[in-house]
Parts: C-alpha cells; structure tokens; sequence
C-alpha cells in the first residue's frame, strides 16, 4: 500500500475539505436511520391508540420526523456539494503536481512512454484517483463511526441483537469485501491496465489515421482495438457478477439482521418490557443501519483501481530527471539575458547505454552575436547538438559553458531563457496562426508578429487567409504545407527574445530561392544575437562567421 500511502500525503492540503465532507456524511447516514427507525415507531404508535381509542402526543414525533427529514435532505445536498468540490481541488492539484514531476523530465526521461499511455496517466489515471476519496476514504470513515452506535444503540433494547448485528456487520462490511478483493483485485488491476492500453491506441490510431487510411490499414487496427475491447469487457463482466453476489450478501445480511430484530424483540414486548411499537422501530433501524455498510464492496474495488492508478503515476513522476540540472532559482531571468560566449570541450552524447555517439568530442567557440554552421551529413549528430545545448540530454563526456559557466549549474528554464529554437521537426498547436507564434513571446505585439511573419515570407498566406492570424492551422499544423509549416516555426523562434537563435535544417520543404531569402533577412536583421545555422546544404554558409564540420561518431 506505498502508493496509497504517498497519495494521501498529497491529499495533506485537503484535509479540512476532506473531513468536513466525511462529518456531513456522517451526519446524513445518522439522519436517515433516525428518520426510518421513529416513522417505525411513530406509525405503530399511531395505529395502536387508534385501536384502543386513546390519545397521544404527536406533536413530538412529528417535529422530530420533519427535523430528520430535512437534516437528511439538507445533510445530502451539503455532502456531495463539499465532497465533490473536495475532490474537483485534488484531482486539479494532482494534475498540476503531476505535470511538475514531467516537466524535468522531458524529453530525455519519457522517450520510453508512448504519448498515449502519457495522456492516459495525466488524464484518466488521475481522474481515477477521485475514486479514494469518494468511495473509499469517506464510506469506510463513516462505517467504522456509525456501525459501534448502531450497535450500543440496540444493545439499550437486546444484547443478543447487539451481538447479532455484530457478526452480521463483520461479514458483509468485511468478508464480503474480503472476497471481492481475493476474486476481483486481478480483474480490476487488469481493467486499469487494459483501459489504459486501450487509450494510448486509440491516441496513436487517431494520430496516425490519415497513413493507414492510405495503406489501407483501418480494418487491422479496427480488429486490434476490437481484441483490446473484448479483453476490457471480460475483466469489466468478472467484477460486475463478483458485484453482484456481493450486492445479494448485503441484501440477506439486511434481512436477517431483520428477523434477528424481531425474534429478538417480539418476546421482551409479549412479556411487558418494551412497548409494541418498539419492534418495527428497531426492524426499521436495523434496515437503515446497512445502508452504511452498502458502498464497502465497491469501495475495496475503487481502492484496487486507485492503487494501480497510482502506481502507474508514481512510477513515471518518481523517476529522476535523465539530464540533471540546478534547482538554484536564485538567478531567475524574467527577461531575455545577454548574448553570451558558448563553448564545447570535447563533448560527447550518447542516448543510452550501448548507443552508439552521437557526436564525440567536438570543440568549439562561439562568440557572442557571431553566425556559425554546424554541417555535415545526416546522422552525424548535427541536430543532437540541440539537446545538449538545451539540456535536454546530458553530456557523455566533455563540457558545454555559457560565459565561462557549467550549464549543469543552470536550472532549466535558466538555460533554456538563452535559446530560440527552430526544430527539424516542429509541432505546432491546434490552434490559431497567432497563438502558435505567441508560445515563444506571449507579449509581442501585432507589429512584431508581423514583423516575424515577413521576414519569413509568409505576409502574402497570412493575408489571403479570411481571418489573419487568427486562423487555424489545425490539428499539428494538418492545414499547412511542409514549408509552411517549416516558416513558421522559423517565426516562432525570431519571435522569441533569447540571444541565440538556432535554425535545424531551416530550408528543409523549401526551394534554394527562398531560403536563400529568408536567411539573408535573417542575418541582416537578427544582428544582435548570435546564430547557429544546422544544416547538410551549403545555403547561406557565405555570411557566416565560423563553418563547423561535423561527422559521424
């Protein structure tokens, strides 16, 4: 149980939501057995003066019925309203924490985890979590509050109905639930599992839709996903009938603490020591009293599925970040630094144990606002250069400095406040023309969006499109072409104010024309800062200050 252990040490913040919402649970369970128990009593008491055509004080039981009535009513609503808004907080801050604990982590440390699977764990593991707290922290706390009163309650009237109600407790709010977790735990581990495959699949078949629409692959992957379903429905099916037997236990459990009631009972009222209507009050307090010990099965199963969703989370957010950098936030840069010196001794990076480099001890300098080429033929490291220089991946040997400066002595934000990156492989947001660009500058100016957008020759698409930059571009950029799609990545990252511009193989899906173009407004108008020009072609290699060839490790 270490992950439920580790959850409820997050739920720390909560605890006053969390047991204001058991209190009011609590308070409605009493409520509602109260209510049953002297309707019982109230409506035998009623009948019997009929009959002996005598009166009787019903003011009482009348104020107290109405009283337990609308403390039940009220006591319901109030509890799903702070159990409900307790869990909204946690699910929110688990989500937020779980985000924290990736954030370090990308994207060295989740290349093993499909984006799939990932999504599943942020989105539905998390939402499973809500589970602990609704159906298993606040049942089981008002179970073992309310079950000792229910039982020194009814020992007032009988000991032997005490001890009855005792055993009958035991078993259906602990050995049923026993057998539900010994038959069920593999199924309901298993439905996590199986839910959670069945997502990343369906989050890849939907990424990958157009390919195999084109090769004619929909029926295959339909056939996967329908083997995954039937596996989901086998598990779903096995703990639906363990559900239900265990529903029946609880139903029997209810009758015979019943009948346990009125043996009970009926001889104490035959020999004068209770009155009449004491026997369908306790039947009716028995019955009501079970309604406690109803959500304990389906709270041992949500505890089953909690544990692995927590499991599942815990093993990604508790891994230690593959790129290790500072946590020293004490030099935080709100604005863009100054354009520093970089230089590489003997550098080296491998993207695991027996991978082969990818590069190997390269040295060079870079002054500040200078224009270099990093080139060289593909596969030879050129675009991994990035990553080292971002810190996404950490050195295998030698060093990278930032004015005289460790980079592993920067957090991460730190030293990614130095760069603008134009990837080879860009990704662009489902969203508009001007909220892609703004990622890199949330505080640009129209001018300036303008600005970027002519200096990579996108003005003319821009304005035959009938909103602007307020156009969408779709899921992953689907609207745009490949050069396009390339431009404005190349705008994002003019966008941005870091000093030191890297454009990776920015002609690629572009004619030697315009990337000549777009790298001649590039040097003449980024004058500040410095770039760093990857590529495998020789476009644009004559203004640059400094040539680099790079070969394969």
């Amino acid at each position: 149980m270490t992950e439920i252990r580790k959850l409820l040490r997050l739920m720390r913040p909560w605890t006053g939501w969390i047991f204001l919402g058991v209190l009011l649970s609590l308070i409605t369970a009493l409520a509602n057995v109260t209510l049953m128990a002297i309707s019982g009593w109230f409506i035998a008491a009623m009948a019997l003066a009929g009959l002996a055509g005598v009166t009787m004080n019903y003011f009482t039981p009348a104020a107290v019925i109405r009283a337990m009535a609308i403390t039940r009513t009220v006591g319901r609503y109030a509890e799903r309203l702070v159990t409900h808004e307790a869990t909204l907080r946690l699910v929110a801050s688990l989500r937020r924490w779980f985000y924290d604990k990736m954030e370090p982590l990308a994207p060295a440390g989740l290349q093993e985890f499909r984006s799939g699977d990932i999504f599943s764990r942020i989105g539905a593991d998390i939402t499973t979590l809500e589970n602990f707290y609704l159906r298993v922290l606040v049942p089981a706390l008002v179970a073992l509050i309310a079950v000792p009163i229910f039982v020194v309650f009814t020992g007032y009237f009988s000991l032997w109905l005490a001890v009855t109600l005792i055993v009958l407790y035991l078993i259906s709010g602990i050995a049923v639930p026993a057998m539900i977790h010994h038959f069920g735990h593999e199924a309901a581990e298993q439905q996590v599992i199986e839910a959670a495959s069945m997502r990343g699949h369906l989050v890849e078949g939907q990424q990958a839709l157009r390919e195999m629409l084109v090769y004619g692959r929909a029926e295959d992957y339909r056939c996967a996903i329908k083997e995954q379903s039937d596996a989901l429905c086998k598990s779903q099916m096995r703990l639906a009938k363990l559900q239900s037997a265990s529903q029946s236990a609880l139903i029997l459990a209810t009758s015979l603490g019943m009948f346990a009631a009125f043996l009970a009972v009926a001889p104490l009222i035959t020999q004068g020591v209770f009155e009449g209507p004491i026997l369908p009050m306790l039947m009716l307090f028995t019955m009501a009293s079970f309604e406690v010990i109803v959500p304990l099965p389906v709270a041992v199963r949500a505890l089953v599925e909690t544990r692995v969703a927590a499991g599942r989370l815990f093993a990604l957010a508790d891994q230690s970040p593959i790129a290790a950098q500072s946590t020293d936030t004490g030099e935080a840069m709100p604005h863009a630094p100054v354009c520093p010196s970089i230089e590489l001794r003997a550098a080296s990076l491998s993207y695991g144990a027996g991978s082969p480099l990818a590069f190997d001890k390269l040295s060079m300098s870079i002054a500040p606002a200078s224009r270099v080429a990093i080139v060289g033929p593909s596969g030879s490291g050129k675009s991994s250069l990035i990553n080292a220089l971002v810190g996404f991946w950490p050195l295998a040997g030698g060093e990278i400095l930032i004015d005289g400066r460790s980079i592993s002595s920067f957090s991460g934000d730190q030293l990614r406040a130095f760069f603008a990156v134009a990837p080879q492989k860009p990704h662009l947001f489902n969203s508009t023309l001007k909220g892609n660009l703004l990622v890199a500058n949330p505080d640009a100016s129209e001018d300036d969006l303008m600005r970027v957008i002519d200096q990579v020759q996108l003005t003319d698409f821009v304005a035959s499109q009938p909103k602007g930059l307020e156009s969408f571009v779709g899921e992953a950029g689907g609207t745009l072409s490949g050069g396009q799609l390339r431009r404005l990545s190349i705008a994002r990252a003019l966008l941005s104010p870091a000093p030191v511009l890297i454009l990776d193989e920015p002609g690629e899906g572009l004619d030697p024309q315009m990337e000549q173009a777009i790298l001649d407004r590039i040097m003449t108008e980024e004058s500040g800062r410095s770039i760093l020009l990857i590529t495998h072609n020789r476009t644009g290699l004559k203004e640059m200050d400094q040539i680099v060839n790079v070969s394969a490790a």
